[in-house]
């Protein structure tokens, strides 16, 4: 979809072509397109009017005349294009303006999305009050737009800042891509809820607003390419963006790779690490097999405080209904499940503890559905700080999603003596079970706290307590 940057360039462009121009005749294939007016009064009003000016006000293009206004959102897959009179017409072409009786100016629309208001006014401030442009938020380089507004808007809002963004009676002119450069510029998560933003925060999406708007309306704008056969327009500012369809490519600023999700069902790009979701202080949970990380959850749920175990959310999320439950069966078949129709973690379990790649495969589908659950619980949460239980915090990249991480550690072979306990297995195959995940030192030399669950519960609390206190 053409967004402000693409919709300003081809008003730049058309205020150099058909300005001064006037209109001898008006063919029309399609008059769905017309949005108030019928096809008969469309040609009668302006036939014989003269092109004086191109306006725009986000992403509405203003054609004013000698008398009329002839306002055109290209929606989707709305452009337009200079050919001559006698070049074939064009199955998409569905509103054709002769110009001076030598010059054919067409709307092409391959969806039909588009729409074409007639105003009999020229002036700006009557223009406005026509009900689509009148809901209309400002634009972010409105000298008018404060910081202060803004925040006042967004803080109503239990949304997403994604879908905030994109409301244009909240700020009009913002895009998808722009949107995720915005953010991105601001070190905003779009999943993080426009409420839980300072005033800061949204002086910063402003700023960046203004930024990115004016950078990519210099270079043309990102998908203003497919104007380039008609307007000799070609937007450059796709190699400008930083993040948007920049899935699985290193962040600019940290490295970290970025990530994609659907996000108010559009498809947005961020980086985890430079884009924490504003929100509670996040507290990661890690340890290695059987070293106790219930223990220490379950006495913080007692606490009052809240805990996203991802144990719990994969096994809520392995039944029937489910978001694993298909993509499990998919891949490896009805084999995985029991007589009761349930998936079957016994046998789960020897696939990843006895197969290493069948356990890369298992992983590579769950944890990304696991992280995005944990990172919207997290958005969505009211609590000043949550605890995230991940066994495989670190190798799972979840770490990126926390302000701090404790490890809980076990002796070496007390951890050897409870996992064969807990789980009736053999010295040799919890030895195993062991060795396959990171080392229990380099958890305890990547996190924050280490609290030490090898003697007695008491000693355990004693220590959670003293970090809580901190």
């Amino acid at each position: 979809m053409p967004e402000l940057p693409e919709v300003e360039t081809v008003r730049q462009t058309l205020q150099k072509q058909i300005i001064g121009k006037k209109i001898t005749d008006i063919k029309i294939y399609y008059d769905r397109i017309l949005e108030n007016i019928s096809a008969t009064e469309f040609k009668k009003s302006l036939i014989g009017q003269t092109f004086k000016k191109m306006d725009r006000y986000g992403k509405y293009l203003f054609f004013i005349l000698d008398t009329y206004t002839l306002i055109v959102h290209l929606r989707m897959e709305g452009k337009f294009f200079l050919k001559k009179i006698d070049d074939e017409l064009n199955k998409h072409e569905h509103i054709v303006f002769i110009l001076d009786d030598q010059i054919s100016f067409r709307y092409h629309d391959t969806r039909k999305f588009g729409r074409m208001v007639v105003l009999k006014t020229i002036k700006k401030a009557e223009i406005m009050k026509y009900p689509a442009l009148a809901k209309l938020g400002k634009e972010a380089n409105d000298t008018h737009f404060t910081k202060e507004e803004l925040y006042d808007k967004l803080k109503k809002k239990k949304e997403f800042i994604k879908g905030a963004l994109l409301d244009q009676s909240i700020i009009c002119g913002l895009g998808n891509i722009y949107v995720d450069e915005v953010c991105f510029m601001s070190k905003i998560n779009p999943s993080t809820m426009a409420n839980r933003l300072n005033l800061d925060d949204v002086g910063h999406l402003l700023d960046s607003s203004i930024t990115v708007l004016a950078k990519a309306i210099k270079a043309g704008g990102t998908t203003i390419r497919s104007y380039t056969s008609s307007l000799g327009v070609t937007g450059l500012f796709q190699l400008e963006l930083l993040v948007h369809d920049k899935e699985n490519k290193p962040c600019p600023i940290c490295g970290t790779i970025i990530k994609k999700e659907f996000v108010c069902g559009r498809g947005t790009y961020f980086c985890p690490k430079c884009q924490k979701i504003k929100g509670p202080k996040v507290i990661g949970i890690t340890g290695s097999i059987a070293t106790g990380k219930s223990v220490v959850t379950t006495y913080l749920k007692k606490q009052g405080y809240e805990v996203l175990d991802a144990d719990e959310i994969v096994r809520e999320e392995k039944k029937p209904q489910g978001l694993l439950y298909e993509k499990l069966i998919k891949v490896f078949s009805n084999q995985i499940l029991d007589e009761n129709g349930n998936i079957n973690d016994q046998m789960l379990s020897r696939m990843v503890y006895h197969d290493e790649k069948m356990r890369k495969k298992i992983n590579a589908l769950i944890h990304p559905i696991v992280f995005t659950i944990c990172e919207k619980k997290i958005a969505k949460s009211s609590a000043q700080i949550i605890f995230l239980s991940v066994p495989l915090l670190f190798e799972a990249g979840f770490d990126v999603l926390c302000d701090e991480i404790w490890c809980v550690y076990l002796q070496s072979d007390v951890q050897v003596d409870r996992l064969m306990k807990r789980n009736h297995i053999t010295e040799e195959e919890a030895k195993q079970r062991i060795q396959i995940q990171m080392s229990q030192e380099e958890k305890c030399q990547k996190s924050t706290y280490i609290i030490d669950n090898s003697r007695e519960l008491c000693y355990t609390i004693e220590q959670i307590q003293k970090i809580l206190n901190k």
